[in-house]
């Protein structure tokens, strides 16, 4: 049985094998090697004790509950994906492309609850609309459908679960975002409908659903996607991104702005990064000179994020909701979100695993890039503690109910909530994420 679900009912603050323990008289260190073995020092017992099966049932019960808009659900699907069936997200052994049999006998892959949400969309969905949910945003519909992706692929072995049409919505929506949603001079595809405006939101919300649909294009990888996934990203950088503090603004453009550094949008942006990169990696494109390019900037750049934003953490673990504003109060939704972003990043070499035995080579698909490779930035020595000490905070604000409490208003983000549906996701995707590191840091011993 694995260790970490072991400690789930430890009570004991006692060394655990194959895992190195710090003096309490010294800081612990972390020393990043992008391409190799790196060092782990755990800094405290509570690091390695997970969330118990209980308590995340009840956030799961509870994100199911709370989650009606387009970005709630998106990004429940993905919560969803990566802590129940790990192997099929991006980051997993399985995940581009997944496999194509997910039948419901006991299996493993069978993506029961992914299915559930991809035909949930498909049931509220109006006739005559472009986007897969009908909303206001342009970016937010899009986060839903990695979901949809994954249950057109697999729709042929599950016939009890996979009903509906999911290609026709699909082109839809793709075709919306390509074609005819409001782009900036430059080509940033606007995150909202009836003004051009960029909002920090959208890394996470629109380029996944492309470089995840480019991945799944058959018979071959669709390099235009796939790049263009990137390609949005670094535009949205340029218009947000601020190289004093090394965060990005929340909002650019349009008839209003919000150009403070909203902790909740710099997890949006890092994590759909991640993701872009983990898609992008596992397919026979990933070795090409614009691609491998393309995978060191998104590496650098989420990495950035958590380097700095950590250096604003509070003494409880949190983050503020505006992580330079100390005016602002702590946020442990955002809190969780980039604990995850760092936790990826800490255990980056398990998930570089590169194409899988399932992608599919174009010949006739060449590189174009001749220029050099950006040297890769490393996440600092005490990012790793801070993650740590930030899922502490996570798990302080999670009541008996599995709510996670002292949260940022999800619909009006300068003020506090008493619920958030993305809050409930991020502390998912952090546990999903906090698991792998543990797993990695067990065989690096």
């Amino acid at each position: 049985m694995n260790l970490r679900y072991l400690l789930a009912t430890a009570t004991l603050a006692i060394p655990v094998a194959g895992l190195p323990t710090t003096s309490s008289n010294h800081s612990p260190q972390i020393y990043y090697a992008p391409h190799g073995t790196r060092g782990i020092v755990v800094p405290s017992f509570s690091a390695v004790v997970p969330i118990s099966d209980t308590v995340i049932n009840l956030v799961q019960e509870n994100t199911r509950s709370v989650s009606h808009e387009s970005w709630e659900l998106g990004v429940m699907s993905e919560a969803y994906l990566e802590i129940e069936w790990p192997q099929m997200s991006v980051y997993g052994y399985e995940g581009v492309p997944p496999p194509r049999s997910v039948t419901n006998n006991n299996n493993t892959d069978n993506i029961t609850s992914i299915l559930e949400i991809a035909n949930y969309v498909i049931a509220i969905r109006p006739e005559g609309i472009d986007t897969l949910i009908d909303d206001s945003s342009v970016g937010d519909p899009a986060s839903v459908g990695v979901a949809l992706l994954m249950a057109n692929w697999t729709k042929a072995s599950r016939p009890d679960e996979a009903l509906n049409d999911y290609n026709t919505p699909l082109i839809d929506e793709l075709n919306y975002l390509l074609y005819d949603a409001p782009r900036t001079d430059d080509g940033a595809i606007s995150h909202r409908s009836e003004q051009v405006q960029l909002w920090s939101d959208f890394v996470y919300m629109v380029p996944p659903f492309l470089a995840y649909y480019g991945a799944l294009n058959q018979p071959y990888v669709s390099d235009g996607l796939l790049y263009d996934a990137y390609l949005q990203i670094s535009l949205y950088r340029n218009y947000l991104y601020d190289a004093t503090p090394g965060l990005w603004r929340h909002v650019a453009l349009g008839q209003w702005q919000d150009i403070g550094y909203w902790s909740t949008g710099n997890g949006w942006a890092a994590a759909g990064m991640l993701r872009v990169l983990m898609t992008m990696n596992q397919t026979s494109l990933g070795t090409l000179g614009q691609f491998a390019a393309a995978q060191i900037d998104l590496q650098n750049w989420a990495t950035d994020i958590v380097n700095n934003v950590w250096t604003y953490q509070q003494p409880s673990g949190c983050l503020l909701n505006y992580a330079t504003d100390t005016t602002t109060f702590e946020d442990s939704s955002s809190t969780a979100l980039l604990a995850s972003v760092t936790y990826r990043l800490a255990a980056l070499p398990v998930f570089l695993r590169g194409a899988s035995v399932n992608a599919t080579i174009n010949p006739t698909v060449q590189s174009t890039y001749s220029g050099p490779l950006n040297p890769l930035t490393s996440l600092s020595a005490t990012a790793l503690n801070s993650a740590h000490k930030a899922r502490d905070c996570v798990k302080a604000n999670l009541n008996d109910s599995g709510w996670l409490n002292n949260v940022v208003n999800p619909y009006d983000f300068s003020t506090e909530g008493d619920q958030s549906a993305e809050g409930q996701s991020f502390v998912l995707l952090m546990e999903a994420a906090w698991r792998a590191w543990f797993d990695y840091a067990q065989e690096q011993g």
